[in-house]
């Protein structure tokens, strides 16, 4: 019989778990799944509505007419779209967290908010500029093709008016950020764990580009084309980077130059 050993017995060291790997695209599977995406829509169209109810509430009213006493009508509405479309995505990106980091005790690097490597940023002016031409071409040649113009021109001209700075703080620094933590970090993120990179990117930047169409309107149906294929490359970029700061750059670029030539 062989003598025993002596000391402690060493316990092997457990590996991770299969499915929780970690740094999501480019570095391992997401650690949330299907009924996180499921369960936050049902949160966020309900906290839409609990959201739009405290806005409109009487109180809220007041202190909003209170605050703003004094500003043009203008700046008014500039200001209040301003607020009622930061609280979105101040909602969406709360219930994110709240799946993300704390359901699933994730950490902001599996969102894809990590440094990049240098020579990405270059990439992503270069994407931008790309994308800017390209895009721009395509979506004139729609329109010109069903002979309707960019409805999304009226929209932002509506809102903002001639408050530009309003208008770049959120379409350039609160939407890039908050769209790429959603629609890349979470969405992207949890369809490669079944997909493949371009199954998963093309799908990606379908879902994007239909989050932002009204359907059953033409002059908005014409921005999907263009949008998913914005989506598309932002989700490559973030796959082969292994970071949101690569699209991010791109996005707020993207969304700098068109802001600056709609208003």
């Amino acid at each position: 019989m062989a003598p025993m050993p002596r000391g402690p017995i060493r316990q092997p060291t457990a590996g991770p778990l299969p499915g929780r790997a970690r740094h999501g695209p480019g570095g391992g599977r997401v650690p949330w799944d299907w009924t996180d995406v499921a369960l936050f829509f049902a949160l966020f169209f309900l906290g839409l509505t609990l959201l739009s109810a405290v806005l409109l509430s009487p109180a809220v009213e007041r202190l909003g007419r209170s605050l703003v006493h004094g500003l043009s009508p203008q700046q008014q509405t500039a200001l209040g779209n301003f607020v009622e479309q930061a609280a979105v995505y101040a909602l969406a990106m709360l219930i994110v967290a709240g799946f993300a980091l704390g359901r699933r005790h994730a950490r902001p690097a599996d969102l894809g908010w990590r440094l990049a490597r240098p020579r990405w940023l270059p990439v992503a002016v270069v994407v931008s500029a790309v994308s800017l031409v390209t895009l721009t071409w395509l979506l004139n040649a729609e329109a010109g093709l069903v002979h309707v113009q960019n409805a999304q021109i009226a929209t932002v001209q509506s809102e903002y008016g001639h408050q530009v700075g309003l208008a770049l703080v959120m379409f350039a620094v609160v939407a890039p950020l908050a769209e790429e933590t959603f629609f890349r970090g979470f969405i992207y993120g949890w369809m490669r764990r079944r997909l493949n990179v371009p199954a998963a990117a093309v799908l990606s930047g379908c879902f994007f580009a239909a989050a932002h169409v009204s359907w059953g309107v033409t002059s908005e149906e014409i921005l999907f084309l263009p949008l998913a294929l914005l989506g598309t490359a932002l989700a490559l970029l973030y796959e082969y980077s292994g970071s949101l700061l690569p699209g991010a750059v791109v996005h707020a670029i993207f969304n700098l130059v068109e802001a600056l030539q709609i208003l």
